[in-house]
């Protein structure tokens, strides 16, 4: 069986609907990009938006103010700290995401990427059971290797960020002889400038090319379609 890999793109940044995402299209590849539904970067540029969908690739949910917890060597911003939030303030947000989302690419089933990776509010109670009716899948968390199995609800991703193309392509390549096997990889920006974790552009390059010349038994597609396809 055809292994799957889904390359995930956060914050809706200008590279990945410049560069990104029709570089993936040339090459035959669908990605998802993890989009912030009040990012100044999504409503200066709907039709940009419209056009990246339009591709094949997804809009996934990643909330609406991008809210984290406030980690022991970095405050996050006020007022969009998860601590400060109640368990309907995140499931009224993330809902509204949804909706926002709807209005530019008509779909209705979503995939979120939980920011920063939290999936609890106030002193720490968690979230997820409150959002299992909005999501088909939430990404969440750190992995260094492919998954194999049944799709569970939270999969965790290979973390791309400020690594080498080589070590990509070697966790991807461990599925070869991993039946039913795939992976996710994040990303935030692509070269440097764009954010502050990025993967250079020559090594995102590297994967893609890598990718799209592994057609016999790698497929790159959206979070979404691999979810439907290992279910």
């Amino acid at each position: 069986m055809t292994a799957l890999i889904c390359l995930t793109y956060d914050d809706a940044l200008p590279v990945h609907r410049e560069v990104v995402a029709p570089e993936l299209s040339k090459r035959g590849l669908r990605g998802t990009f993890y989009v912030p539904a009040a990012h100044d970067g999504l409503h200066l540029n709907l039709n940009g938006w419209r056009t990246v969908a339009g591709m094949g690739h997804e809009l996934g949910n990643h909330s609406c103010f991008h809210p984290c917890r406030t980690r022991p060597d970095w405050e996050w911003k006020p007022p969009y700290r998860l601590e400060e939030y109640s368990r309907d303030r995140i499931r009224d947000e993330l809902m509204l995401a949804n909706r926002i989302l709807y209005l530019i690419d008509g779909r209705t089933e979503r995939s979120y990427g939980a920011t920063c990776s939290d999936l609890t509010y106030g002193h720490g109670d968690p979230f997820i059971d409150d959002i299992r009716d909005l999501f088909t899948v939430v990404r969440a968390g750190r992995i260094d290797r492919p998954m194999t199995g049944s799709t569970p609800f939270v999969v965790s991703a290979f973390h791309a960020d400020h690594r080498r193309a080589d070590e990509v392509i070697a966790a991807a390549e461990a599925m070869r002889d991993l039946p039913e096997s795939w992976m996710l990889v994040g990303m935030h920006g692509v070269g440097a400038g764009t954010h502050l974790n990025f993967m250079e552009g020559e090594e995102h390059r590297r994967i893609i090319d890598w990718i799209a010349t592994q057609r016999g038994w790698l497929e790159a597609v959206t979070v979404l379609e691999a979810v439907h396809r290992r279910t």
